[in-house]
């Protein structure tokens, strides 16, 4: 039997700090989105850890997820990447349209959820800053902190070649 992929429209809105203290709302187009490219992670009552369909254990949780969200381009089981060539990094592997779905069962307690969801988070900033070290020998704290406005610029371009797409439910 030959099964489709299915695809869905999202509208893309960044809207972070810099946006807001600008008051601009970007007004991006529709992106398609193609179902391996939905990572989909589940939570029970009891925090244990489900990341497409794989249980987890809580010590693993960071570096299970970062094969998610590190670009291979050349595994197809993994969300579908693109090259682009940036001004500082130059030419660099990223994903094309990744997002995050989290379930949380409403049960689960806010400890646990909040252990679990920083979790992710960590890899997230595990995953810039090694990349940030590879390509400009400066952590992302050093690239934020920094007075020189190109660091400032390095530090957007590594948000944009790792965008946190993440969205979660309580069932």
């Amino acid at each position: 039997m030959l099964e489709l992929e299915a695809d869905y429209k999202v509208i893309e809105l960044e809207y972070g700090f810099d946006n807001y203290r600008k008051n601009i709302m970007d007004k991006s187009e529709q992106i398609i989105i193609k179902q391996r490219n939905i990572v989909i992670i589940d939570v029970d009552q009891n925090g244990k850890t489900i990341i497409e369909d794989n249980f987890v254990p809580d010590s693993l949780i960071i570096s299970e997820f970062k094969k998610y969200i590190t670009p291979n381009p050349t595994d197809e089981e993994m969300p579908m990447t693109i090259e682009e060539n940036f001004q500082y990094s130059g030419k660099v592997n990223k994903h094309k349209n990744i997002i995050i779905l989290a379930r949380y069962n409403k049960e689960l307690n806010y400890e646990k959820y909040r252990e679990i969801r920083n979790r992710f988070y960590l890899a997230y900033n595990e995953i810039q800053n090694e990349f940030s070290l590879s390509k400009f020998n400066k952590s992302l704290t050093e690239l934020l902190k920094s007075n020189e406005e190109e660091d400032i610029l390095k530090w957007r371009e590594i948000r944009q070649i790792f965008p946190i797409r993440y969205t979660e439910t309580v069932d």
